[in-house]
């Protein structure tokens, strides 16, 4: 096998397609047995959305865009729509992000600018879940005849130089190329020895869809107080929630219905009742890392696995499938024989000067939410993870 990615998430996914599409041999190992169902991003960037056109996959997300907003339509629940920070937005105004809560308006943008100008037909992002851009994705991997190896873990591995041998838990795997896409928690980088070094986190937030029993209680949108902050929509039931009260106690423990309701309770100061959760919640931290490389011999890291952060500004799966982009075409053209190794170089070169930054930005919005508590406020806006 030429390739082996470890890790069958957004990231694993694009990664190997890209590898499939350049002629390489690869397969994906992937520890979870089935999908999770745990709710992640909520939304793609340009880049990424760039990155399906490119591969024809746009349309599959445009309809999964399109059955995102019939349903966020259905739970709008006043007639104006507010952006997070309690200003109004002009009529006709479009939204483009958010920093810390801070709505950016992209009607405000000088796009006459060469350096922000659209250089392709992708005008902006797409409202797609991780969950549908991952069965999307499975798909397009599926036609591209890429094996997928569920409820296999990776246990050992040694870099022989001109491969690496993978202990798994289904056996032994040679490869000539190692990738870890599997996540914070890695255990390619564990296994290969490279640092994580960053800032331990401050914040627990909770994400979850949950059926409430006295919805009107909760303002909509983002709320702010001295206890911390909540978001309730833009989907019926979903609701954020943000404490600066330290990281979880126990992080591996399963999300309960009566954590989630605690939190709520907690930061929106109401006796609010959750009956049901639908699906997995997410707990969260503002733990953010940076691998002191993302290239070690024939073993490299890419998404997580290189890189964590708080999912504020959701640019999580957006800059691990940036990573998957650069790295695709470049390991596939070493393993192809039409470009040196030192190519993969350039890999760590460009992405993880990127990673760095993402997480000073993100960094700096925790610290302006930890500032001067805010009046409450509430409104509308994309989901910010």
């Amino acid at each position: 096998m030429d390739v082996t990615v470890v890790g069958a998430g957004p990231v694993g996914l694009v990664l190997a397609a890209e590898l499939a599409l350049s002629g390489a041999g690869v397969q994906i190992l992937e520890r979870l047995a089935e999908p999770s169902e745990a709710m992640k991003a909520g939304a793609i960037n340009v880049p990424t959305a760039e990155a399906l056109d490119r591969r024809g996959l746009l349309p599959a997300a445009e309809q999964v865009q399109r059955e995102m907003l019939e349903r966020v339509g259905s739970f709008s629940r006043t007639a104006d729509d507010q952006p997070p920070g309690g200003g109004r937005r002009a009529p006709g105004s479009r939204f483009t992000g958010h920093f810390a809560g801070m709505i950016l308006d992209a009607d405000l943008v000088d796009w006459s600018d060469p350096d922000l100008a659209a250089h392709t037909a992708v005008d902006g992002g797409r409202l797609v879940p991780q969950r549908e851009l991952e069965e999307l994705l499975a798909e397009h991997v599926a036609r591209l005849g890429v094996p997928v190896c569920r409820g296999v873990e990776v246990t050992a591995l040694d870099d022989t130089g001109d491969g690496v041998l993978v202990g798994t838990t289904a056996g032994p795997v040679r490869t000539g190329w190692l990738v870890g896409c599997d996540g914070g928690r890695s255990a390619v980088r564990r296994l290969a020895g490279i640092d994580f070094p960053g800032t331990d986190p401050e914040l627990t937030g909770h994400l979850a869809v949950a059926d409430i029993a006295d919805p009107s209680v909760l303002a909509d949108g983002w709320v702010w107080s001295t206890r911390g902050a909540y978001r309730y929509g833009p989907q019926p039931g979903r609701v954020v929630t943000v404490e600066f009260d330290g990281p979880p106690a126990d992080r591996s423990a399963p999300v309960t219905l009566e954590e989630v309701q605690t939190s709520l309770r907690r930061v929106s100061g109401t006796d609010v009742t959750l009956t049901a959760l639908r699906g997995a919640a997410t707990r969260w931290t503002d733990n953010a890392r940076q691998a002191a490389t993302y290239a070690a011999g024939r073993v490299l890291l890419a998404g997580d696995a290189a890189h964590v952060h708080s999912p504020f500004g959701g640019q999580g799966l957006n800059l691990g499938v940036g990573d998957a982009m650069n790295l695709g075409w470049k390991l596939g053209a070493v393993v192809a024989g039409w470009a040196p190794e030192g190519l993969l170089a350039t890999y760590d070169a460009e992405r993880r000067p990127l990673g760095a930054w993402v997480l000073d930005w993100t960094r700096a919005q925790i610290g302006v939410m930890r500032g001067t508590p805010r009046r409450p406020r509430s409104g509308r806006s994309s989901p910010i993870c």
